[in-house]
């Protein structure tokens, strides 16, 4: 888990900051908008080509957390891309790489400091996601990310049918 932030960590500092279609395309993917119907996104990797696509008709919030998921894979998983990884549900809590991903995009998404302002006055996962204007489960992967740098954040069990 801690590798994983450090990479994310590394690929901010390198590729741009926290808006993540920058990002991802400052490191060589290309973001894609497309009509995927029930699918939010996927990832491939064709030809030494990186594509990130999003389904356009998803809401901006909900584009940007798909947008650092895909870079995740693309970051952590480009191997595993062959033929594309394609998902109908983001934060399966069961699948290694998903979770990774996951990690990944949360520690994109939401900066240590935001986190802990987000946190300062609200006392519950919902109230900061809100304020954050990010899912709970987000935030959830990002305290854990936290836990990794000497935080002893409590995060409930990230649900395992979010976004089905």
């Amino acid at each position: 888990m801690c590798r994983i932030v450090k990479t994310a960590e590394r690929i901010l500092d390198r590729y741009g900051g926290r808006n993540v279609f920058e990002t991802a395309e400052n490191s060589g993917a290309n973001v894609w908008f497309r009509k995927l119907g029930g699918l939010k996104g996927f990832y491939i990797c064709e030809n030494g080509k990186r594509y990130i696509v999003i389904n356009e008709n998803l809401d901006d919030t909900m584009q940007k957390v798909v947008c650092a998921h895909e870079f995740g894979h693309d970051m952590l998983h480009r191997e595993l891309s062959v033929g594309g990884i394609r998902e109908g549900t983001l934060f399966l809590d069961t699948n290694k790489t998903e979770r990774e991903a996951n990690l990944f995009a949360a520690c994109m998404l939401i900066s240590d400091e935001e986190m802990l302002d987000a946190l300062s006055e609200r006392s519950d996962i919902n109230s900061a996601a809100l304020f954050l204007c990010l899912p709970p489960e987000i935030v959830k992967y990002k305290l854990k990310a936290m836990n990794c740098k000497g935080y002893d954040f409590k995060a409930d069990d990230i649900e395992n049918d979010f976004l089905k």
